[in-house]
C-alpha cells in the first residue's frame, strides 16, 4: 500500500497547480457582439494538451444558406462546409488563459493570432483574434452551453 500511495503522490505533484480549474472543453455559444444573437455553437476539445474549436451548429438568418461553404478559406479548407470546420487551433492552456493559437474568420478566409480567457466559474469565455499584438484585435464573449 505504501508504494501505491507514493505513486499517487508523485502523480498529483506532477500536475499543474491549475489542474482542478475548468477548461474550455465543451460546447459554447458564439455571440455576435453587434447584434447579441447566437451565430454558432463551437465545440472545444483537447488533443495532447492543445485545444481546438470546431463549428458544431449554425443559426442562419432567413434567406442564408443552411450550410455555407468556406469559399475564401485557404488550402484544404477551401470550399469545405463551415459546419464542422476547425477554426480555432493550437491553443495552449496556462490556468484560465489560452494562447499561442490561431482563429480563422470563415467570411474572409483570414487567420488571426488568438488568445482566450476563461472565467473562474468556467461559464464565460472571452475570445480575442488579433494581428501582431493583442492590442490590435477584437474580442467576443461566449457562453457555455449547459
Amino acid at each position: 500500500m505504501k508504494l501505491f500511495a507514493g505513486v499517487v503522490a508523485v502523480i498529483l505533484a506532477a500536475q499543474p497547480a491549475w489542474a482542478d480549474t475548468p477548461t474550455v472543453s465543451g460546447v459554447w455559444q458564439q455571440i455576435d457582439p453587434d447584434t447579441g444573437k447566437v451565430g454558432a455553437l463551437v465545440t472545444f476539445a483537447e488533443r495532447r494538451g492543445i485545444f481546438e474549436g470546431r463549428i458544431s451548429k449554425l443559426f442562419p438568418e432567413p434567406g442564408d444558406e443552411t450550410n455555407p461553404l468556406c469559399r475564401k478559406c485557404p488550402g484544404d479548407r477551401q470550399n469545405k462546409p463551415i459546419l464542422g470546420l476547425l477554426f480555432i487551433e493550437g491553443m495552449k492552456r496556462t490556468g484560465l488563459d489560452y494562447g499561442g493559437g490561431t482563429i480563422l474568420d470563415p467570411d474572409s478566409g483570414t487567420f488571426y493570432n488568438a488568445s482566450m480567457q476563461l472565467s473562474p466559474d468556467g461559464n464565460t469565455l472571452t475570445v480575442r483574434g488579433y494581428v501582431g499584438i493583442p492590442l490590435f484585435g477584437q474580442s467576443q464573449t461566449w457562453k457555455r452551453v449547459p
